[in-house]
């Protein structure tokens, strides 16, 4: 292995993030205001219904294939040939990471040692955890190389409860760890929802739902900002104002958006 010193100003800064929240919150949305022309791999039936009026984007779709087949092509050094089907491209979109540890789970009990889908067991979750790291691990280090924005969407779970039906904490849809595991090489891990009729963007933990952070925004001022985009139109600002403004700024935080 050769190692290199570099300056930090030597390789393009990418943007990596999770966007997290319950259906309908508009997290596909959102990652398809992310710059230049965006890839999904889309893995939600339906999952682009949401977008089909807005520009730049193309999908590979995976809803109709076997939890077999795209559970080895995801956990492959190159899943899914991302190395060279990303060159056209600035951004890859995963929508949704959910639903690839759902297919993960399907596949573990298939070939994990006394595992079934009514009691996968510590084998069975084991090996859809390694199945959904491998992914991420893939995904990361292939658009790092190439210097390729990338969001990964995942779906908010139901709320945990104490015996008196207190809620005590809401999280991603994955399962066991893997929430921590995912946001751990990532630099933005946002949590979307709709209240009223405005969605907000939640960058630090908050109403018992965690985790969220950014390198991006200022966390110090607010735990959220109102996300103020008409998608019939394509006004107002989106992750692609956002990364610009960050760029331009020499990457000093942003002040959360009014």
């Amino acid at each position: 292995m050769e190692l290199k010193i570099e300056h930090p100003t030597d390789t393009v800064a990418r943007f990596s993030c999770i966007l997290w929240g319950d259906s309908g919150s508009g997290k596909t949305t959102l990652a398809a205001t992310a710059p230049g022309r965006k890839l999904f791999l889309m893995l939600d039936p339906d999952g682009d219904m949401s977008i089909r009026n807005m520009p730049d984007w193309h999908r590979i779709n995976l809803s109709k294939e076997s939890s077999v087949d795209i559970v080895k092509e995801g956990m492959k050094p190159d899943p899914y040939t991302l190395y060279t089907l990303l060159a056209d491209f600035d951004t890859l979109i995963v929508d949704s990471l959910t639903k690839f540890s759902e297919h993960a789970l399907q596949y573990a009990v298939r070939v994990a040692p006394k595992s079934s889908i009514e009691q996968p067991g510590l084998n069975g979750y084991g090996l859809r955890n390694i199945c959904v790291s491998s992914l991420i691990s893939n995904v990361l280090r292939i658009t790092g190389a190439l210097n390729k924005h990338v969001i990964f969407i995942t779906h908010e779970k139901d709320a945990d409860r104490n015996n008196d039906g207190a809620i005590i904490s809401v999280g991603m849809l994955l399962g066991g760890q893997l929430p921590n595991i995912t946001s751990k090489d990532i630099s933005e891990v946002w949590n979307l929802r709709d209240h009223a009729g405005k969605r907000y963007i939640a960058i630090r933990p908050e109403r018992f739902r965690s985790p969220m952070k950014s390198r991006m925004f200022d966390m110090t001022a607010a735990t959220n900002f109102e996300w103020k985009y008409n998608s019939n139109n394509q006004t107002g600002p989106g992750i692609a104002t956002w990364w610009s403004a960050f760029v331009d700024g020499g990457h000093k935080k942003l002040s959360i958006p009014k």
